[in-house]
C-alpha cells in the first residue's frame, strides 16, 4: 500500500512565524502610538506595510536557520573551510615530541619497521638537552645487511625532519636477533591444521616479546568508542592511526612459564607441557637480551630440531612434515588487519544557499500603491508620482536594513575568517569587476574601489529596487552624451555608469554610515580574540607580546593584522611548536663558486628605496599582500625552527628590518654614488642578510656545534689498586654519547671484565680502550657513573684543545642572536616582550641566551656561521664532471664544495667564545 502524503501542522520558530511576528509588531504599535493610529484593519496602508515587513522577516528567519555548513558553501558547491576552521587532524595533532610520538612517527613513516625502542640520553655530562638512540625492530623476513642499513638511514633522515629544539638523534640501530629455541610438547585439537598452529604460535610469541604495531582508520576507531582526542594524540600519520596504549615495551627477559598461557591461547592448541628454553643452543632458565638485542624464538627451527613436538590425533608429527613452511614463517604477520585506513572524518554535506540576493518588499505591494515594477512615472501626474516616490523612500529604509541583514548572514564566512576582509559590500565589488577586462582590472580609473580596512558589518546596494534611481543622490551625474545616443540609451548608460561608480554618493555614504572606524576596529579585534580563545590561545598574552609591533603605526590596526596573521598560520605553528630545523635538508644560504662558498653579504637593489609604505595603497592597508608574504608552509619548518618563524611573525621582524633599510637608504639618496663600502652600506647589508636569510633572528643550537667534533673519553676507578685508568681517543659524537650511556648503565663487575680485556661493548661492537696512568691533576671534573665506582670525563680532542664542553658557549641549549643596530630591537620594551615570548614558547628544559651583536662582531660572525651552517650538509661532497679529451670522453671527480666540518665548527665556537667573553656573562 502506498504511503499517504499529507501536510503536518508544526509550530514554526518565532523568527519564521508570520502570525507571531505580526502580533509582536501590533503589540508594540498599540503600546507606543497613542491615539495617532486607530485603524488596525487590513484596509489600512499601515497594516499592509506591517504585513509585508513581517513576511520579509520570516524569509530572514528562514535563512538564519540554515546549517552552518550550508551558509559556508559557495556557488561552486564547495564549503569554505580554509582560513575558517582547522579540522581535527590539523589542530589536535602535534609534531613528534614524546618518545611515544617518535615511535608512531617511525612506524608510520618507514616501511618494514614493526616496532621501535628509544633511549634518551639526558644527564649532566653533556651541556645540551637530549640525545636519542633509536633501535628498530625490522621485519624478521628482511635479512639483507644492505637493506637493513638502508632502513636505518631512512629512519635517521625522517627523525631529523622532526627533531625538537636542543635535541639530536644518533643513527638508528637495527635490533640484533638473539637466536632462541623452545622445547615443549603441544597437543593439538581435533581437526587443527598443524602448519597454521605453528604460524600463529610464531606470531603470538613474537608479539609477546615485542609486538608489531598495527594502524587503524579513523572510522574504525570512532566506532570502537575512541574520542577524537585519543585518536589524534600524536603526530599526523599517513597510513592509519596508532593508539598510545598499543606501544608496548620490548621484553628483555622471558621465562618458560611466561610462554605457557601464550601457547595455550593459540587456536588449535589443546594443551602444552614441559616448556624449556634454549639461548644460543644452551638450555637456560631465563632468556635474556641487551637493549640493542631482540629475543628471537624460532618456532619452526625448534620443531625441525625436535625440541618442540606436535601431537595430532594421538600421533607425534615428524620434523620434516612442513618442508615448505620455513619461508612463510619468517614473515611477522598479525591477525588484526587494518581494514579501513581513513585518517580523517568526512566533511559534512552541504548545499549552496543564495542568501545575499535580495527581493525588495516593494515588489509585493498591491498594484494600487504604484511602487513595484509598475511604479508611477507619468509626468502628467506629478502629485501621484511624488506620493509614490515618497512611499518608496520610506520603504527603502526598511529595504536597506533587511538587505544588509541578508548580506551580513551571507558573509558570516568573512566575519569569522582568520583573514581580514577588504570590502564591506562584496556583492557590489563582484559586480564592479565582472564587467572589467584584464587590462581594466589592472588600470582602474578609481583607486581601491569598495576597499576599507577589515569591515565587520556587511551591506549591499539596492539598485534592483524598482525605479530606485530618482531617489538616489546625484543620480544625474552621468547624464551626458557624445551626441550619438538616443534619450533612452543615454538614460540607460547614465544609470549603468552611476552603479559602476564605487564612490557615488549613495554607496559611498552607505559605506561611511555602516560603522565608525573605532567601533569597527574594536569589533574586529573582539572577533579575533574569540577565534584565538577557541583555539586555546590567550588573547591577553598575544596582546602583551605584539604590543609594540608596527605595521601601520595605528596600534588597533596593528593588533588586528598580527592576530589575523597568527591565526592563518596557527595550524602549522601549533603542530610544529617544539620543532627545530632540519640541518640535513635545509636550503642553502650561500652560493658556490669554483668549489668555494660565497659568504659575501647581499647586494642592495633599487627596489629597497622607498619601501616603507609599500604595504598601503591610498591609505588602505593591503591585507592580501601581507597575508601572502607571511604565509607559512611546511617547507619553512624544514629551514627554520618554529620558534624563529613565530618570533618573526608576532614581532614583525622582517618589517622592522625593511623599515630600517629603507629609511637608511632614503637618508643617503643625495650621496648614493659614495654609499658603497661606507659603514652605513655595510650595516644595511647585514640587516638585509638577517632579513632575507634568517627571518630577522639567528637561532643556534649548541648541540649541533659539538656534532662534527671528536672527543676523548677518560675512565678511572679511583679506589682501585694503582688507580685503574683508561682512555679512548678520536671518538665521534655518536660513539661518545653511546659509550656515555654504557658507562652509566653497566654494573661494576661487567665494566671490570670488559675494561681489563681492553674494550667497551656497545650494540655488539667492541670499542678499544688504552690502559695507562692517570695524570696528577684533580678528579673534580670527572663524573661518577650511575651503577659503579668508576668515574669518567669527556673532553674535546678536535682543534687546539682549548675548547671544552664546559665552556660558556655550551652553557645554554640555544643562542639567539640579533643585530644591535636596529632601533626597534634595542628598546627595553622589546627585550621585555622577547623575554616573555621565550618563557612562554620554550620547553622548561631548554635554556637560552640572547645576544645583540655589533656591526664589528657580525663582520666575522656571519661568515663563520655560513661556513658552519653549510658544513652540516656538504662536508666533502664529490661531483662527477664530464670532460672531453679529443674524441674520448673521460670522467673525473672534482669537489663541488670543500668544507672541513671540524674546522667550521671550531671557528664558530671560537667566534662565539670571544663574543661571550667580552660580555662577561652580563646578558
Amino acid at each position: 500500500m502506498d504511503n499517504a502524503n499529507h501536510i503536518t501542522k508544526k509550530q514554526l520558530p518565532p523568527s519564521q512565524d508570520f502570525t507571531f511576528l505580526k502580533g509582536e509588531a501590533m503589540d508594540y504599535v498599540q503600546k507606543h502610538i497613542g491615539s495617532e493610529w486607530t485603524n488596525f484593519n487590513p484596509s489600512d496602508p499601515g497594516m499592509t506595510i506591517v504585513d509585508q515587513f513581517c513576511y520579509a522577516l520570516t524569509e530572514l528567519g528562514y535563512c538564519t536557520d540554515f546549517s552552518v555548513a550550508d551558509i559556508l558553501t559557495g556557488p561552486d558547491g564547495k564549503m569554505e573551510m580554509e582560513d575558517q576552521f582547522y579540522q581535527p587532524y590539523e589542530i589536535l595533532t602535534t609534531a613528534p615530541y614524546t618518545v611515544d610520538d617518535y615511535k608512531k612517527y617511525l612506524i608510520d613513516g618507514v616501511d618494514n619497521i614493526d616496532n621501535v625502542t628509544i633511549l634518551c640520553y639526558s644527564d649532566n655530562v653533556f651541556p645540551f638537552n637530549k640525545v636519542y638512540q633509536v633501535y628498530l625492530y625490522i621485519d624478521p623476513a628482511i635479512t639483507d645487511p644492505a637493506e637493513i642499513s638502508g632502513l636505518c638511514k631512512s629512519a635517521y633522515y625522517l627523525l631529523n625532519k622532526s627533531r625538537n629544539l636542543g635535541e639530536i638523534f644518533n643513527t638508528p640501530i637495527a635490533l640484533l636477533p638473539v637466536d632462541c629455541w623452545i622445547d615443549t610438547k603441544i597437543v593439538l585439537e581435533k581437526d587443527a591444521d598443524p602448519s597454521t598452529v605453528l604460524q600463529e604460535l610464531q606470531t603470538s610469541i613474537r608479539s609477546y616479546i615485542f609486538s608489531k604495531v598495527t594502524q587503524s582508520g579513523y572510522n574504525t576507531l570512532k566506532q570502537n568508542g575512541y574520542t577524537a582526542e585519543e585518536i589524534y594524540d600524536g603526530p599526523q600519520l599517513a597510513n592509519g592511526w596508532i593508539l598510545t596504549y598499543s606501544l608496548t615495551d620490548k621484553k628483555d627477559t622471558v621465562q618458560g612459564i611466561d610462554l605457557v598461557p601464550i601457547i595455550a591461547a593459540v587456536n588449535g592448541v589443546a594443551s602444552v607441557s614441559g616448556v624449556q628454553l634454549y639461548q644460543n643452543q644452551v638450555p637456560v632458565a631465563v632468556l635474556q637480551s641487551q637493549i640493542s638485542e631482540i629475543l628471537a624464538i624460532d618456532v619452526m627451527a625448534s620443531f625441525q630440531n625436535q625440541k618442540l613436538s606436535l601431537n595430532a590425533n594421538g600421533k607425534e608429527l615428524p620434523a620434516d612434515t612442513f618442508g615448505a613452511l620455513r619461508s612463510n614463517m619468517d614473515h611477522f604477520s598479525e591477525t588484526l588487519a587494518c581494514i579501513n585506513v581513513t585518517t580523517r572524518p568526512k566533511v559534512p554535506k552541504s548545499s549552496f544557499r543564495d542568501i545575499n540576493s535580495y527581493y525588495s518588499i516593494q515588489n509585493t505591494f498591491p498594484h494600487q500603491y504604484g511602487i513595484g515594477d509598475d511604479t508611477l512615472e507619468d509626468a502628467s501626474q506629478p502629485v501621484q508620482v511624488a506620493q509614490a516616490r515618497q512611499l518608496k523612500g520610506y520603504l527603502t529604509l526598511f529595504d536597506q536594513i533587511l538587505a544588509n541583514q541578508f548580506s551580513q548572514l551571507a558573509n558570516v564566512s568573512q566575519l569569522f575568517s582568520f583573514k581580514n576582509s577588504l570590502c564591506g559590500a562584496p556583492s557590489d565589488e563582484e559586480t564592479f569587476y565582472a564587467v572589467k577586462d584584464k587590462y581594466q582590472q589592472k588600470h582602474l580609473e578609481y583607486p581601491v574601489p569598495y576597499k576599507m580596512f577589515s569591515p565587520s558589518y556587511f551591506y549591499q546596494s539596492l539598485y534592483t529596487v524598482p525605479h530606485i534611481k530618482p531617489l538616489l543622490k546625484d543620480n544625474t551625474a552621468f547624464n551626458y552624451s557624445s551626441g550619438n545616443e538616443s534619450p533612452a540609451e543615454q538614460l540607460e548608460k547614465s544609470w549603468f555608469e552611476y552603479q559602476q561608480d564605487p564612490y557615488n554618493p549613495y554607496i559611498f555614504g552607505l559605506m561611511k554610515i555602516m560603522e565608525e572606524e573605532k567601533t569597527n576596529l574594536d569589533r574586529r579585534n573582539n572577533l579575533l580574540d574569540h577565534l584565538l580563545a577557541r583555539h586555546g590561545e590567550s588573547p591577553k598574552l598575544i596582546d602583551a607580546i605584539i604590543h609594540d609591533t608596527v605595521y601601520t603605526g595605528d596600534k588597533r590596526k596593528d593588533r588586528i593584522i598580527l592576530k589575523s596573521l597568527y591565526l592563518q598560520n596557527l595550524g602549522l605553528l601549533s603542530y610544529n611548536r617544539q620543532k627545530a630545523y632540519n640541518f640535513l635538508a635545509a636550503k642553502k644560504i650561500a652560493a658556490t663558486s669554483d668549489g668555494n662558498l660565497e659568504v659575501s653579504l647581499p647586494k642592495i637593489s633599487d627596489s629597497l628605496f622607498g619601501a616603507i609604505n609599500e604595504n598601503t595603497t591610498d591609505f588602505i592597508f593591503k591585507s592580501e599582500q601581507i597575508n601572502k608574504k607571511e604565509k607559512l608552509n611546511q617547507y619553512d619548518f624544514n629551514n627554520f625552527s618554529a620558534l624563529e618563524l613565530k618570533l618573526n611573525l608576532l614581532f614583525g621582524l622582517k618589517n622592522s628590518y625593511k623599515n630600517f633599510i629603507s629609511a637608511g637608504l632614503d637618508n643617503q639618496k643625495s650621496n648614493i654614488e659614495n654609499l658603497f663600502n661606507t659603514t652605513i652600506y655595510k650595516t644595511i647589508q647585514k640587516a638585509l642578510w638577517f632579513s632575507e636569510n634568517r627571518h630577522g633572528s639567528l637561532l643556534l643550537e649548541t648541540v649541533l656545534l659539538l656534532k662534527p667534533l671528536t672527543f676523548t673519553l677518560e675512565i678511572v676507578k679511583p679506589n682501585a689498586v694503582n688507580q685503574a685508568y683508561y682512555t679512548m681517543n678520536n671518538l665521534s659524537f655518536e660513539t661518545v654519547s653511546n659509550l656515555n650511556y654504557i658507562l652509566n648503565a653497566t654494573d661494576e663487575t661487567t665494566l671490570d671484565t670488559d675494561l681489563q680485556n681492553g674494550y667497551l661493548l656497545f650494540s655488539g661492537t667492541k670499542y678499544a680502550v688504552t690502559a695507562g696512568n692517570i695524570a696528577t691533576e684533580s678528579l673534580n671534573d670527572y663524573v661518577k657513573t650511575a651503577a659503579s665506582n668508576y668515574s669518567f670525563r669527556i673532553t674535546v680532542s678536535s682543534g687546539n684543545e682549548k675548547i671544552t664542553i664546559a665552556s660558556k658557549v655550551f652553557k645554554k641549549s640555544i643562542l639567539l642572536a640579533f643585530p644591535d643596530f636596529i632601533p626597534s630591537l634595542q628598546t627595553p620594551e622589546f627585550k621585555k616582550r622577547l623575554k616573555q615570548f621565550l618563557k612562554l614558547n620554550l620547553p622548561f628544559n631548554v635554556s637560552y641566551e640572547c645576544l645583540f651583536l655589533s656591526t664589528q662582531e657580525l663582520e666575522t660572525f656571519i661568515p663563520d656561521y655560513i661556513y658552519w651552517y653549510e658544513s652540516l650538509r656538504y662536508k666533502d661532497k664529490l661531483l662527477p664532471v664530464q670532460t672531453a679529451s679529443g674524441d674520448t670522453a673521460t670522467v673525473q671527480t672534482t669537489p663541488e664544495i670543500v668544507i672541513n666540518p671540524v674546522a667550521a665548527a671550531l671557528n664558530l665556537i671560537s667566534s662565539l667564545t670571544s663574543i661571550l667573553e667580552t660580555r662577561n656573562g652580563t646578558h
